[in-house]
This record gives structure tokens, C-alpha cells and sequence, in this order.
């Protein structure tokens, strides 16, 4: 145990020993001893030193440590009329003590005692506690002190008052009005830091009550007036930061017109505005502040044309600038002015397409947003270029973005079908396992809809094939156009100078025989599908077919062995009848658009099947139904495979709810996922829309939803439409689940959210509040 010492530490000498200590244990011991030695110390009510033990405590509560015993202590010093002890003890009440502490009440009195001090100093520090610390009912009791002290003859105590206005009105709204009186006098004071106090009031207003902005509107010629005064007057140097008068105060105006100057078509202020755009020095930090602050400003106000182009030029300067704040400043700026004035932002295409290649990550991000954003049927065959040399050289991290990017591009404003199916096509050969299943989806049914192209497709793709094996949705792609267009490959193709040489049978199959060898299961499967629609078209190679599928017969996966086997039953003699009708092309989808978006491609049936959106025996059970003259009676064997579509996929297209509700099933300060819910005809079967919203001001990447069930249950869950989501918006799944035992077990999912939001992050929950009849 460590023996008293004989002399109290000063605060100096007590920091020395803190910083001296090696070790936790040590520190605490410290601590401890010079803690108790304050204790005693407060005993002696005599004691003369009882600010320096309190400033000790100050110290002490900033490392952490308890000092609750100190807080009566602060509101003696306070009750001192000695100004070192008094200022001691209002700082240790604004750290020592919180507005829910009970001491707190206590110090009214005295607050109000020395805030109508004639000594300007202790009626400083009083005002500087109440706006720090003050609880409603303090702030109730001494608002009118408060408002009288704004037009003290000092500007020092008009500033501290206007200070103490902010926290009244926060604490008690009901008080706005009596303070909002007293706001005029402090923009029209000639004290800078006054009339910015008395901005910052204003501002804390129209914060906690955005009704009373028609009230102020009647100030936007005092703060227009202050504005020019600061471009106009000469000003002392100590206004001056980096060769800008008070940008401090700049900003504010700025800001607090930009909310009063909405829809006011002020020819005054558009001039201000004018002139502190052409006229701040932009080369210095300062000068940056209060420009970027004017362009906020007059995108609030919706301003003239003139003053949109104005903007954009300061943005475009801004993106030249070598300091990254700047620039994604300055994207983010023109993200928003994309909507007024599309034309002024493309002036800077070139400089946005540079930022695609800056080292940090979220400036190309943004770049990225905002590149897509001024893409139109003019400009995409260039830009979207532009972006695919982009892509060539990009990360792992920003490729998905990226490609997500160039499809909605390519879909949303293709000037030719010829044109986007090539641009997808040289997507998918760069970046394959990046490209969303929509995209390889919404490519078949143009190409399935395009008579014209077929040749030209499955010849392009047929290349591509060859060069870029390890590419999933290039490779998935081509499979699907060989096995359907497969007998074009035997003629040449043109197009304009490009031409296509013929390719032979055993070509063809070599490249498929391949895919089977080294692909995965899925690939595996299509390619089988492939194979046997080659058989009508190719029907020369019918015996190197059935070679390849007899490989397969022993495979250890099930669905690849039952599929070899009921195609080879197919290919016998007794199904030469019904084969080439069963084996026909896709018919063009009825409700093919010609430009499909990403986000409505789920809910076109014909490619869905469980995991993925290009299953080929569907293309069966279309051709069955549409020939059934045409159709022998099939084997039990067979029925699997070409059972009705409709019966399969009637969930997703036809699902017309007899009931409906929706729920929250997670929500957090960062992510809310939603679910739509409806019943079709099915009484087992529930369809869910599940929509995961990012509630944060930044990008969320590599957002993934899963969702696990019990054993009565049955889950169908497509892919997310996105697993990169802006702020404030929405990515969407689908799910549809059979509850077996309906009626019986209610449905229970358990969600498992994971997502990149600075670091990786994983949260996960249990929905289990369905009504028991879902």
C-alpha cells in the first residue's frame, strides 16, 4: 500500500507520474492514491486548493476513470467569488456532470447570478455552461436572461447568448418564437463572429421546426446584405484565412440561404451568388469550402441556368484537383445536377472517365455512379467503350460494379440489337462469373426474338467458347445458343467486313465434349441439354451424341445420370415421331421487351428454374404443349422431365394473392430488409418479395441474403437484383416457400445478412411472426 504523501500533487507534476507509469496496474495505483487524496481534501471545507483538486478530477475523468465524488465540489467553486475557482468549477460542471444528473438543479441560481455579472468574463463562462449543459427546465428558467443578453452592449456576451439560444430551443421548442425575436438584431450585428452565431441560431431553428422557414423568409435580404458586405468591405486581416474574408461565416450564409432561398426567384441573391462563385480564390482550402458550399447552395435554391453552369464549372475544377476530398466532392455534386442539367455535366466527361482510374476505391465508385448517369442513346457506344477498356485493367472489388454497370447501360440505351448483343458478348468474355444471371438471361431472349442475328450469335459466341472456357456466363451462354442455333455453325456467317468460316460437326462437339470433361454440374447439365437438341439439328453427329451421353450414364450425380439416360431413351428409334417437335427452337417469348431491365427479367418464368435462369428443359415442355398432335405418349421415365411449365413455374408468373401483408423482418441503424407477402391459389405455397434497403449515407458492396428453413418447409430464393446498394436504395429477392405441413407448423425462416460496409459484416435473425394460416 502506498504511504500518503506529504505535499498534494499539482496537476502538472500529477500528469509526469501518469505519463511515468509502464504498466495498467500501475496507473491505476496512481490514480487510485491521488483519487483518495482529493477525497480528503474536499473534507476540510477550508481547504484552499479545492480548484487545483478539481482540475485534477477534470484530468482524471478523461482517462476514464469514475470522479462522481468531484460534483458537488464544482457547484461550490461555482458559488466562489473568486473568478480562477469559479471558472474551474463551471468546467468541471460541463464534464464531471451530465443533464440527467439530479446536483444539476442546484446550479440554476447561480447560473443566473453570473450570467447578469457586470464582469463580462464570469458572465461568459455562465453563458458558455448553460449552452453546453443546461436541462429543459434551466433553459425554461433562464431563456428570458438569454434573449436579453443578445443585445448586450459586448459582442463577446451577444455571442455567448446567441450560443445559449441554440441549446434553449433544442431543449424547448415551445420557446422558438420568444428566441426568433432577438435573431434579426444578431444578423445585422457588425461583429463577425456574432452575426455567424446568430446564422447557426437560425439554422438550429429550421432544424427543430421546418415549418417556421416561411416566418424567416422575410431575413433573406438581411443575409444577402451580410454576404455582399463580406465581398465588398474591406476587412480587418484577421478576418482573412488563406486570402478569403471569414469563410466561416461564408459557409453559414451560404447554408441558411440555401434553405430559405427555395423557389424565390431573388435576382439579388442569384448575384451574390454569382460573385462568390467567379470571384473566391479556389487555390487554397478555405476558398474550396465556401465554393463548394455556394454550388449546394444554388442546387437548394434550383437556381438559374447561368448559375447551374457556374456550378458545373466549379465542380469540373474541383475533379482536376490532385486532393481526393475534392474531387469526390465534387462527383457527388454532379450526381445531383445530373437531373437539372444533364448537358452542362457531360461537358466534363472526359475528367469523369479519368476518375474511374484513380487508386481510391470509393472516388471510382462514385465516378462509376455518375459516369452511368450521363450515358444516353448518344453517347453509350463511346462511353460504354470507354468503360470496357476500364474493365480490362480493373480489381477483383471493382470489377462487379463495373459490369453491373455497363449491362444496365447496354440494355437501357442499346442503339441496335447487333450492337448490345456483341458489347454483352465482350462483357461476358472479360468478366463471365461478374456478369448478373439477368443479363445472360435478357441476351438469350434477344437473340431468341432476332431471327436475323441467329447465325451471327451463335457463331460469335461459338469463338468466344473456344478462347474463354473459364468465363460461367460466357460458357453457359454459348451452350445454350449452340444446342439451339448449333446447325448455323455448318455455313458461314458475315456481317459487313466480318466474316464467319463454317465450323464441322466434330468441331462443334469437341468444344461441348470439353465443357462436359472440366465444367461444373451445372454447365454439365446444360451441355447434356445441348447435346440432345444437337441430335435433331446435327443429326449426322446423332452417334458421337449418344457417345458423349453414355459417359454420363455412371456419373455419381444423380441429375446428370438420370438426364443422360432419359436422352438417350429419347434417342432410340420409337421416339423418332415425337423427337423433333419435343427437340424444337424456343419460340420468341410473348412478352419480350426490347429494352429489358435488369430488375424485371426474374419475373419472366420461361429461364427460371430453381438455381438457375437458363434450365433448357423447359424449352421441352413448351414445344410439347404447342405440339400435341405431334406427340407420342411418353414413358413414366420421361413425364419427370417434360412435365408442364406451367405447373412448375406458375408461382412466380401467375400468383394471384388472396391475402397479403407485410412485415419488417430485420432493421438495424444500417439495413432494413422488408417482406412482401402473398398467397397464390396454392394454400401451401407463400410468395415472399423480400426488399433490403440501405439506411446509411455510404455504398454497401457484396450484400448477400440468405435464408435458411425447416424440414417441413421447402425454399425457392433467387438471386439478389444487386449486391452493390446505393444510399437509400433497395436490392430484391424472391422467394416462394411450401409449408408441408400448413396448418399444422407455421413458417419459421432464419436470415443470415451479410455485407461489406467499411469492414465485412454478418448479422442474422428469426422471422417467426407469419400468421399461422401462411
Amino acid at each position: 500500500m502506498q504511504q500518503k504523501r506529504e505535499q498534494p500533487l499539482r496537476l502538472r507534476e500529477l500528469i509526469k507520474e501518469v505519463r511515468a507509469c509502464k504498466t495498467a496496474a500501475e496507473e491505476r495505483a496512481v490514480v487510485s492514491q491521488e483519487a483518495s487524496e482529493i477525497r480528503d481534501s474536499f473534507r476540510d471545507e477550508n481547504y484552499k486548493f479545492r480548484h487545483r483538486s478539481v482540475a485534477k478530477l477534470l484530468f482524471i475523468q478523461m482517462m476514464g476513470y469514475p470522479t462522481n465524488f468531484g460534483q458537488v465540489e464544482c457547484l461550490k467553486l461555482i458559488a466562489s467569488t473568486n473568478f480562477t475557482e469559479k471558472r474551474v468549477g463551471y468546467l468541471g460542471l460541463t464534464q464531471l456532470l451530465n443533464e440527467k444528473d439530479d446536483v444539476l438543479v442546484m446550479v440554476t441560481n447561480s447560473m443566473q447570478i453570473d450570467m447578469n455579472n457586470s464582469n463580462t468574463r464570469i458572465s461568459g463562462i455562465a453563458l458558455t455552461a448553460l449552452a453546453n449543459i443546461a436541462t429543459g427546465e434551466m433553459c425554461r428558467d433562464l431563456s428570458k436572461d438569454v434573449c436579453r443578453l443578445m443585445s448586450h452592449s459586448n459582442s463577446y456576451i451577444r455571442k455567448k447568448a446567441a450560443m445559449a439560444g441554440c441549446r434553449v430551443v433544442r431543449k424547448c421548442p415551445d420557446m422558438i418564437e420568444e428566441i426568433a425575436e432577438e435573431v434579426p438584431k444578431l444578423l445585422q450585428d457588425r461583429s463577425h463572429v456574432v452575426v455567424m452565431n446568430g446564422v447557426n441560431l437560425l439554422l438550429e431553428i429550421l432544424k427543430i421546426e421546418s415549418s417556421a422557414k416561411q416566418g424567416f423568409e422575410q431575413y433573406l435580404e438581411l443575409l444577402v446584405r451580410a454576404l455582399k458586405n463580406l465581398l465588398h468591405t474591406v476587412h480587418s486581416p484577421e478576418h482573412s484565412i488563406g486570402g478569403v474574408i471569414d469563410p466561416f461565416l461564408q459557409v453559414s450564409l451560404l447554408k441558411l440561404l440555401g434553405q430559405l432561398g427555395v423557389g424565390k426567384n431573388n435576382e439579388e441573391l442569384a448575384d451574390c451568388l454569382a460573385q462568390v462563385a467567379t470571384n473566391t480564390e479556389s487555390t487554397k482550402n478555405p476558398g474550396n469550402s465556401v465554393l463548394y458550399e455556394c454550388v449546394r447552395t444554388i442546387l437548394d435554391i434550383e437556381g438559374t441556368s447561368g448559375l447551374k453552369v457556374l456550378a458545373t464549372n466549379i465542380m469540373g475544377r474541383f475533379l482536376m484537383n490532385r486532393d481526393n476530398n475534392l474531387r469526390y466532392v465534387a462527383l457527388n455534386s454532379l450526381l445531383k445536377f445530373v437531373k437539372f442539367d444533364q448537358i452542362a455535366v457531360q461537358r466534363h466527361k472526359q475528367t469523369i472517365l479519368e476518375c474511374l482510374k484513380d487508386i481510391d476505391i470509393t472516388i471510382r465508385k462514385k465516378a462509376l455512379e455518375l459516369t452511368y448517369s450521363i450515358i444516353n442513346e448518344s453517347n453509350v457506344t463511346q462511353i460504354v467503350q470507354e468503360m470496357i477498356n476500364f474493365l480490362i485493367e480493373s480489381e477483383a472489388e471493382f470489377k462487379e460494379a463495373l459490369v453491373t454497370k455497363i449491362c444496365l447501360a447496354v440494355e437501357m440505351h442499346s442503339p441496335s440489337r447487333v450492337w448490345q448483343i456483341d458489347t454483352i458478348i465482350r462483357v461476358l468474355t472479360l468478366a463471365g462469373v461478374y456478369v448478373p444471371e439477368e443479363v445472360v438471361a435478357s441476351t438469350a431472349h434477344i437473340i431468341s426474338d432476332s431471327s436475323e442475328l441467329h447465325s451471327y450469335s451463335v457463331h460469335k459466341l461459338f469463338r468466344a467458347l473456344r478462347d474463354n472456357k473459364d468465363q460461367q456466363g460466357l460458357v453457359l451462354l454459348s451452350i445454350w445458343a449452340i444446342g439451339e442455333f448449333g446447325n448455323f455453325l455448318l455455313t458461314s456467317s458475315q456481317d459487313g467486313d466480318l466474316e464467319y468460316e463454317a465450323v464441322s460437326g466434330d468441331q462443334i462437339l469437341s468444344s461441348l465434349s470439353e465443357v462436359v470433361k472440366n465444367g461444373d454440374q451445372t454447365l454439365k447439365e446444360y451441355t447434356l441439354t445441348a447435346l440432345v437438341k444437337l441430335s435433331v439439328r446435327l443429326p449426322e453427329m446423332s452417334e458421337a451424341i449418344k457417345k458423349l451421353l453414355e459417359k454420363e450414364k455412371a456419373s455419381i450425380n444423380v441429375e446428370l445420370q438420370q438426364r443422360s439416360c432419359e436422352y438417350l431413351q429419347l434417342l432410340e428409334s420409337n421416339w423418332s415421331q415425337v423427337r423433333k417437335p419435343l427437340l424444337e427452337n424456343i419460340p420468341p417469348y410473348k412478352k419480350a421487351v426490347e429494352k429489358p431491365q435488369l430488375t424485371e427479367i426474374k419475373s419472366q418464368p420461361a429461364l427460371k428454374k430453381e438455381h438457375n435462369l437458363l434450365d433448357l428443359d423447359l424449352i421441352f415442355d413448351s414445344n410439347t404443349q404447342e405440339n400435341p398432335s405431334q406427340t407420342a405418349p411418353p414413358t413414366e421415365s420421361l413425364i419427370d422431365i417434360f412435365e408442364s411449365n406451367t405447373d412448375r413455374f406458375s408461382e412466380f408468373e401467375e400468383a394471384k394473392p388472396s391475402e397479403t401483408f407485410d412485415l419488417v423482418a430485420f432493421e438495424d441503424e444500417e439495413i432494413k430488409v422488408s417482406f412482401s407477402c402473398s398467397k397464390p391459389s396454392e394454400p401451401k405455397t407463400t410468395f415472399i418479395q423480400a426488399v433490403s434497403t440501405n439506411k446509411t449515407s455510404a455504398a454497401i458492396s457484396n450484400f448477400k441474403l440468405s435464408v435458411a428453413v425447416q424440414k417441413h418447409l421447402t425454399l425457392s430464393l433467387s438471386n439478389a437484383t444487386s449486391n452493390y446498394v446505393n444510399p437509400g436504395e433497395s436490392t430484391r429477392q424472391d422467394m416462394n416457400i411450401t409449408n408441408t405441413q400448413q396448418g399444422q407448423k407455421p413458417i419459421v425462416l432464419r436470415l443470415k445478412i451479410d455485407y461489406t460496409l467499411g469492414s465485412n459484416k454478418s448479422k442474422m435473425t428469426t422471422v417467426d411472426s407469419f400468421p399461422k394460416d401462411f
